[in-house]
């Protein structure tokens, strides 16, 4: 779905949603919603203007603008907030190894719970939120470690009892796959007591290889790999915490990794500026390619947290 299609339908909630939220209990959610979103449109618009030394601030705020309309439409409590709930714990050298956590309750908290997302409860690095991503788990920040979201393709002859995990590290090779998945794979929630099948590796390439992995009971993928925009593509992603508890959801991860950026950007420019610089810095085309992808992704993610069910599409052709 190209942008003007998004545009269209997130247009069209203005007076869709209006019967069938809370929208219909509240002038004052009514004209919250109203204004809120005829701003996330224009801040988007703004943002695909603009280059990448400013576009994480149009970006963020468009993204807070979006939450504000989430949350008139849904949370049943207050609604409104002040303060953005979040806070830049350590700034370093590598990007990767910035963190961003909790402050309070904010913008963050509310939008989260009004989707039922999981919150963030510690600082973590903007290295572990972008691996986490489908959106971005191919390309990580440079120096980062963190798990990545991985691809996975339940085996319907299975009945819902094994999947096809399709790997993008370093291939282990048939000796030590089986232990490679097992130490990996329970940084992953919702997965427990699985076991990794005998002779089920597989090289496609370099740093791309396949496995296959059993349960001794039925898993429910759409709790534990939901389709992620995508018809019939699921992913698993990683916690972000010591608990092993379920990330924040793929907007509010968005969120804090557009949080961060702002932040960067506005505070910081200089620090930002020699993050961009193509000819010296490795995360530059990494950081181009996040907050061109963030103009498609958002409005996408948005009319989802709207609608309150997944919007999937069919995946683009590859060439």
């Amino acid at each position: 779905m190209d942008r003007t299609l998004l545009r269209i339908g997130l247009r069209g909630r203005r007076t869709s949603l209006r019967s069938k939220t809370l929208l219909a209990t509240s002038a004052s959610r009514r004209d919250a919603f109203a204004a809120a979103v005829q701003q996330f449109e224009e801040l988007m618009a703004a943002s695909a203007a603009v280059g990448p030394a400013s576009r994480p601030i149009t970006l963020y705020y468009a993204t807070v603008q979006a939450g504000l309309a989430v949350a008139a439409a849904h949370k049943t409590d207050q609604w409104s907030f002040h303060r953005h709930g979040l806070k830049l714990h350590d700034i370093r050298p590598s990007i990767a190894d910035i963190t961003v956590g909790p402050e309070g309750t904010g913008a963050f908290q509310v939008v989260a719970q009004a989707t039922g997302s999981p919150l963030l409860h510690a600082p973590v690095t903007l290295g572990a939120l972008w691996s986490s991503l489908p959106d971005l788990k191919d390309m990580p920040l440079p120096a980062s470690s963190a798990s990545s979201a991985l691809d996975i393709h339940p085996n319907s002859a299975w009945s819902r009892v094994g999947a096809r995990l399709i790997m993008t590290d370093e291939n282990p090779g048939q000796e030590n796959f089986k232990q490679h998945l097992t130490k990996l794979l329970p940084a992953y929630p919702g997965i427990e007591g699985f076991s990794v099948v005998d002779g089920s590796y597989e090289e496609i390439r370099e740093s791309r290889w396949v496995a296959e992995i059993r349960w001794n009971r039925r898993v429910d993928f759409d709790e534990v790999a939901p389709a992620y925009r995508y018809v019939e593509e699921r992913f698993l992603r990683p916690s972000l915490d010591d608990q092993s508890g379920r990330p924040p959801s793929a907007l509010m991860t968005w969120w804090a990794i557009l949080y961060t950026f702002s932040m960067l950007s506005r505070y910081r420019p200089r620090e930002w500026a020699a993050a961009l610089d193509i000819d010296k810095s490795r995360a530059a085309h990494r950081l181009e390619y996040c907050l061109d992808l963030a103009l498609d992704v958002l409005p996408h993610l948005v009319l989802e947290a709207l609608d309150g069910e997944p919007m999937l599409l069919a995946k683009p052709m590859a060439f």
